[in-house]
């Protein structure tokens, strides 16, 4: 009799299925597991050299998927330390392209071995607003392309209700990867990504921030409050040598499965543009 065709094997692997996608696992990355502790240690020994005169080996113009390198797993650091080497990491960042691209090779960085794209944002990189997302959802990890879910195009329409779209307006996510099963970030989660988006504001120098949902706000403006006590208010994000004016919003998926959350959003809505004709 097969492993299938028992009903207790059936069973034990449809639960352990269970297991895993309430745990976040949602995307296979190999046919056969792998002891990252040892690829980490592995990758801090160089190659032996060559004995002298051997071949080169052949390549072609176009290497096979067996033959293509793959990205080893950092090396694993503690919490403070990650942290601290992405304030460093951020703080270098010459431009937004040049914050783009240590973000992206920052090798701390939760998800980045997880997720099939880095999703920087979209938008205008100049914009006098930045709306704040926590992170890539199931649509943008399926077509790559940044904010073209439906919570997308819900802060679309928020925007065209000030009179902004994507050429007036910059759409930015905290983590630029999808989490596992879209799950929130994590306190730890946030404070890595936290410099790089506190840098971005820096060298974008926008006048206003939106921020939705919990991730956001706590980065540009430091506090553990819950959203909910942070709504209807103005703040100031102090991003390095640049204050903007920072408005709380509940998430945008929050707001999608709930429209009384809506009225409090426009209210909010309408101070932010406030807030930019203030400042013509």
């Amino acid at each position: 009799m097969s492993l299938m065709a028992s009903p207790e094997s059936r069973t034990a692997l449809l639960a352990l299925l269970d297991w895993y996608v309430e745990s976040g696992v949602d995307l296979a990355l190999d046919e056969t597991p792998h002891d990252r502790y040892a690829d980490s240690a592995r990758a801090n020994v160089a190659p032996l050299p060559e004995a002298p005169g051997s071949p080169a080996p052949l390549t072609s113009t176009q290497p096979s998927a067996e033959e293509r390198p793959r990205r080893v797993a950092a090396p694993i650091v503690a919490p403070d330390e990650a942290i601290l080497a992405a304030e460093e990491a951020a703080a270098g960042a010459r431009d937004l392209d040049d914050l783009a691209a240590r973000l992206a090779e920052f090798p701390h960085a939760p998800f980045r071995d997880m997720a099939q794209h880095f999703l920087f944002g979209a938008g205008a990189s100049d914009a006098r607003l930045i709306a704040f997302d926590a992170a890539p959802g199931a649509t943008e990890e399926a077509t790559g392309e940044a904010f073209s879910g439906l919570s997308a195009k819900l802060l679309d329409n928020m925007l065209a209700a000030i009179g902004l779209d994507r050429a007036s307006a910059s759409l930015a996510y905290v983590s630029p990867w999808r989490p596992p099963g879209d799950r929130a970030l994590t306190p730890h989660e946030a404070a890595i990504f936290a410099p790089f988006a506190r840098r971005r504001v820096e060298l974008a120098r926008p006048d206003v921030l939106l921020l939705f949902g919990e991730a956001p706000a706590r980065v540009m403006l430091m506090t553990n409050e819950p959203v909910g006590k942070l709504r209807g208010k103005t703040f100031e994000a102090r991003c390095g040598a640049h204050v903007a004016r920072a408005f709380v919003f509940s998430s945008l998926e929050a707001m999608l499965k709930s429209a009384a959350l809506k009225p409090a959003a426009w209210r909010d809505l309408r101070r932010a543009a406030e807030a930019m004709q203030g400042r013509c």
